[in-house]
């Protein structure tokens, strides 16, 4: 296990990530003696993400004046 104050973490992030790519632990503790774990997770996927449309049908809404102008009041911050 690799164990850093957060000033070590800082001068040495892409290290800790390349460490923790690997499957290191890794524990940084700040100043206060406040100890954190640290895990890093890779994705070395090129591919991008397939989008489905319409996977959550419902799940927002938008108002029926979404293409209507703004009034001038909007913009000379009067509203």
């Amino acid at each position: 296990m690799t164990k850093l104050t957060i000033g070590e973490a800082k001068a040495r992030l892409q290290e800790i990530l390349d460490e923790g790519a690997k499957g290191e632990d890794i524990e940084i503790t700040d100043g206060d003696g406040t100890t954190y774990r640290v895990a890093v997770t890779v994705h070395s996927s090129t591919k991008p993400v397939e989008r489905i449309a319409d996977l959550h049908p419902g799940s927002f809404t938008m108002s029926d004046d979404f293409n209507e102008a703004l009034p001038d009041s909007f913009w000379l911050g009067e509203e």
